[in-house]
């Protein structure tokens, strides 16, 4: 029904205004239609990496003092909160794992999806959760929070090899990657049996839309490079040995003309 609603309004409410509202409403502004990476990147500012590391790292220290109960994009939230399809998706994968959860979080900051939703994995016979990201993210993670499941690695061979991950998370990632459809495919090739792709954007033009994402600057100031893509496209290196078992509306939010989707994946083929 609301995506019904959602599909009716944007053909009486002009897109002007549709742009304006999403702006007030949800503080994230996305424009342009770039050519190329290189070109977002010049129509870009660019962010500080070395601030938002620092205040990603506040914000983790608070979660795990108990001054917080998790935080995303280094924003500190004090109440419980769990984001349900997600956490259905971590808990089938673990049912077909003997009750086991062997997560690989790519993007996955300091294990913020962990910390929002280890309450609800209590039960589980094991979790063991790494973190693929930048050096320096990665760093402050093996510094300070590779303590119970959580783990941090650089690569996705480095982390494969070491913890075998049966799941492989995507949590609005994929549209900050420069080629984020070769880590696609490095993953549909490795030994994953489960993928989830969270928090991600599509658009309905049968083709990628790069657009340059501006952050509020409440959050941190920054602009930087996004993808919204096409859905078909996307999927292709999973369409074969691979199945779609879950789908589900995202909470994001765009003030162009795209919707924010999750997926659930399972391998069908050896």
């Amino acid at each position: 029904m609301k995506l019904r609603w959602t599909q009716a309004l944007r053909k009486i409410v002009p897109k002007a205004w549709r742009r304006w509202l999403g702006r007030r409403l949800y503080g994230v502004v996305y424009s342009g239609d770039f050519h190329s990476w290189g070109e977002a990147r010049a129509a870009s500012e660019g962010y500080d990496a070395g601030v938002i590391l620092d205040r990603t790292v506040v914000a983790a220290r608070a979660v795990r003092a108990g001054q917080g109960q998790w935080e995303r994009d280094t924003v500190v939230f004090h109440a419980p909160a769990v984001h349900a399809p997600l956490l259905a998706a971590l808990r089938r994968a673990a049912a077909m794992n003997d009750g086991r959860l062997v997560v690989m979080d790519f993007g996955g900051s300091l294990g913020s999806t962990w910390w929002q939703h280890r309450r609800w994995l209590e039960d589980l016979k094991e979790v063991r959760w790494s973190v693929v990201e930048q050096p320096g993210m990665v760093a402050a993670g093996q510094r300070e929070f590779s303590a119970g499941p959580l783990r941090f690695y650089e690569t996705i061979a480095g982390c494969v090899a070491a913890e075998r991950p049966d799941v492989a998370l995507l949590s609005s990632v994929l549209p900050y990657l420069e080629s984020p459809h070769r880590v696609l495919r490095e993953i549909a090739g490795g030994g994953f049996r489960h993928l989830i792709i969270d928090r991600t954007g599509f658009v309905p033009v049968g083709r990628d839309r790069l657009t340059v994402q501006r952050v509020p600057a409440e959050i941190y100031p920054a602009s930087y490079p996004c993808w919204f893509f096409d859905r078909t496209a996307l999927l292709k290196p999973f369409e074969r040995d691979w199945r779609v078992v879950a789908e589900w509306p995202g909470f994001d939010r765009a003030d162009i003309d795209a919707t924010f989707s999750g997926l659930a994946l399972e391998r069908i083929a050896p």
